[in-house]
């Protein structure tokens, strides 16, 4: 948690009047009609209603976040932690920060991004930032 705030502070995460990510890219951006803040980025999970579904598991999700989240999967199967190894589980937004916490601390990210589908309401996907920069 505080080094998400830490991120969030530094780089004034939620100040910026628009973000967008791109999968292909893998980069999260944050903006005022121009790019302010860049980070690369890889998927944690999604949230789709009160059904979580972790990115190692599925095949529409970027390859590098996959491997990356296989990491978290391996590390689950080392703790026998359910949880971590388990590819669709009931939860809520708070699951999906605390998996997006276990897994910034496991890889070593800048910080961690709820991003809600404006198309379906109630979903999340949960990013990670890393190598996080302003843009000028």
């Amino acid at each position: 948690m505080e080094r998400n705030k830490e991120w969030m502070e530094k780089f004034r995460i939620g100040k910026w009047p628009r973000w967008d990510y791109d999968f292909e890219a893998e980069t999260l951006t944050f903006s005022d009609g121009r790019p302010r803040v860049i980070a690369d980025m890889i998927v944690v999970g999604s949230l789709n209603g009160s059904e979580w579904e972790w990115t190692w598991g599925n095949p529409n999700m970027p390859a590098r976040s996959q491997e990356k989240m296989s990491l978290i999967r391996e590390f689950g199967e080392q703790k026998e932690w359910s949880k971590l190894t388990t590819l669709f589980l009931k939860g809520d937004q708070h699951m999906g920060w605390e998996f997006a916490a276990i897994a910034a601390h496991l890889l070593g990210a800048d910080g961690a991004y709820r991003c809600p589908d404006s198309q379906s309401p109630g979903n999340f996907t949960f990013v990670l930032a890393f190598d996080t920069r302003y843009v000028q």
